[in-house]
């Protein structure tokens, strides 16, 4: 992978890490018969950055900034179905209070704590009170050598709130963002001086060089959410920064 030694304004300054203009691509379908030359030249120009391959190698250097958690959320006076408050029990109350007819009846009524162990029958100090969390965030994941940046949001939970069994707050908090994930829409932006294109089989989409970030469409920002889904763990700093910032 060859270095982007062009003298341009460094990818970190502010003005390109949260900039108000966004750009939508196009998908090119690489079966279509008139494919221009000029397409077919970006094909098969060894200088062209692939993003796939860029966000699967473990030696780009991606660095994490502009981290910001949006929301957080963790609070103990949320409903949950009865069935959380029953698969919360110790295994010795659930042998003496089985899932009977009636009781699969309110399988999904949402109530607390103390509403479970009132239909159960059982103090109510023996049926815990989970936290429920609920983060969301935004951070800018970049490559300064390539002078390549992503803008991604994060969250612990597609759900309106994680159930967490803990003692504290704090604790809950930091439990709960063990299982995060990227969401939502992908903004690229292609700085450098090296072409760049996204595939998704059977297109590839061109993200050219512009000084605005450009949202990635459809096929394309799902198979970048999976991507950083498969190698989040080898980007610098990411679990370090969201435990950081959860205190």
């Amino acid at each position: 992978m060859t270095s982007d030694t062009s003298s341009r304004t460094p990818i970190s300054s502010p003005e390109y890490t949260d900039p108000n203009a966004t750009a939508t691509l196009e998908s090119v379908p690489t079966h279509e018969a008139n494919q221009t030359s000029a397409t077919n030249s970006l094909l098969a120009d060894p200088n062209t950055l692939i993003l796939n391959e860029l966000l699967s190698d473990k030696e780009t250097p991606w660095q994490v900034h502009n981290f910001k958690i949006i929301d957080k959320s963790v609070t103990q006076d949320q409903l949950l179905p009865f069935i959380y408050h029953h698969d919360a029990l110790s295994e010795e109350l659930k042998q003496l209070h089985p899932l009977t007819r009636n009781l699969l009846k309110q399988f999904q009524t949402p109530m607390s704590a103390q509403q479970a162990a009132e239909l159960l029958g059982i103090d109510a100090a023996l049926v815990p009170t989970p936290w429920m969390v609920k983060i969301t965030g935004t951070l800018v994941m970049f490559c300064e050598r390539l002078q390549i940046a992503l803008r991604l949001k994060f969250t612990n939970t597609a759900k309106d709130y994680d159930p967490v069994y803990t003692t504290t707050a704090d604790q809950a908090l930091q439990a709960s963002m063990q299982d995060w994930h990227f969401y939502g829409d992908i903004f690229v932006l292609n700085k450098g001086s090296k072409p760049l294109i996204m595939t998704a089989d059977p297109d590839w989409i061109e993200i050219p060089q512009l000084p605005e970030y450009q949202l990635l469409p459809g096929e394309f920002g799902l198979a970048t959410l999976a991507l950083l889904e498969e190698n989040k763990s080898y980007i610098t700093n990411l679990q370090e920064a969201i435990s950081q910032r959860l205190v």
